[in-house]
């Protein structure tokens, strides 16, 4: 059973405590987290306990953006201060309970960077993404079907929901997952959950651009439920044959001016609509030419 908390409460403001017999680890993002390896030795005053996952891997000449396993030494950590203080709303990375070894967890995460299409194709994952480890290891998922290993728990932030999330592999007879050198194949579920993180955060990056550019705009009030309304303006983009973060800002920019948060009804009976409809001209001059319609008395004229 997943718990959930406001992540106002902190880490330990919800049902989770800190383990007494078992190891916390804290997967962080390289991507996300700039120039990490400098800010972990910093945090950590030069004492870290840590493993650098691409390390021995195809991706070893990345490595200024891989990922790390921290080994946390308790709440007062100073790594897990700094994730705790700056991370959570870009959602750095998450934390792993497990009895194992630094080494085994590490090892094991290893494993699952590159995984299988269920078309049986290579496919890269975003490892230290929460919402990534969420697709990959479901709540409710069991470790005979689902490649749990050594992880006990996830405890992971979700920004858009605001709240702490905290969940166990389920319970089951069988023998857990083996691991195979051809590397683990996804489910058709779970590659339709990874593919709805992709655009998740893209929702995440256009709801930044928004508060920043389109204030007051969007009817709901709290954050999770502005999501949802991105994600159905993003859908309606995309039906409108505009697949790009950028032609999603721009068309929600022209959106904002209009003061509407769909195309339908009065909406389409606007000049701003005929253009961006217009079959002859490219997805981006359709949206130059309705935003230009928006600001002046005068369409442009349509050739």
């Amino acid at each position: 059973m997943m718990e959930h908390w406001p992540l106002t409460s902190g880490l330990s403001g919800g049902g989770w405590a800190w383990p007494v017999e078992k190891q916390v680890y804290l997967l962080l993002d390289g991507i996300r987290v700039q120039e990490l390896p400098r800010r972990l030795y910093e945090w950590s005053e030069g004492r870290l306990v840590a493993d650098l996952l691409y390390a021995g891997t195809p991706w070893a000449e990345v490595k200024d953006v891989s990922p790390w396993l921290v080994q946390l030494k308790g709440l007062d950590d100073p790594v897990l201060q700094a994730f705790l203080a700056d991370g959570l709303e870009p959602e750095w990375g998450y934390l792993v309970e497990s009895g194992a070894s630094l080494t085994e967890v590490a090892d094991h995460l290893r494993s699952l960077i590159l995984v299988r299409h269920p078309l049986d194709v290579p496919m890269l994952l975003r490892l230290a993404d929460p919402a990534v480890i969420a697709a990959l290891l479901q709540e409710g998922s069991t470790p005979a079907l689902v490649p749990w290993g050594p992880i006990e728990r996830l405890v992971l932030p979700d920004a858009v929901a605001e709240a702490w999330q905290s969940w166990v592999p389920a319970e089951d007879e069988a023998p857990p997952l083996a691991p195979t050198s051809a590397g683990y194949r996804l489910s058709e579920a779970q590659l339709q959950r990874l593919q709805a993180c992709d655009l998740r955060r893209h929702a995440r990056q256009l709801m930044g651009f928004v508060d920043q550019h389109c204030a007051g705009w969007l009817m709901e009030t709290s954050r999770p439920q502005r999501h949802v309304q991105l994600l159905e303006i993003v859908r309606e983009a995309r039906d409108m044959g505009f697949t790009s973060p950028r032609e999603w800002a721009l068309l929600c920019a022209l959106m904002a001016r209009l003061g509407f948060t769909t195309w339908s009804d009065r909406a389409t009976d606007t000049p701003a609509y005929r253009w961006l409809t217009a079959k002859h001209i490219s997805s981006l001059e359709r949206l130059e030419a309705a935003l230009k319609a928006a600001n002046t008395h005068q369409s442009p004229v349509m050739t």
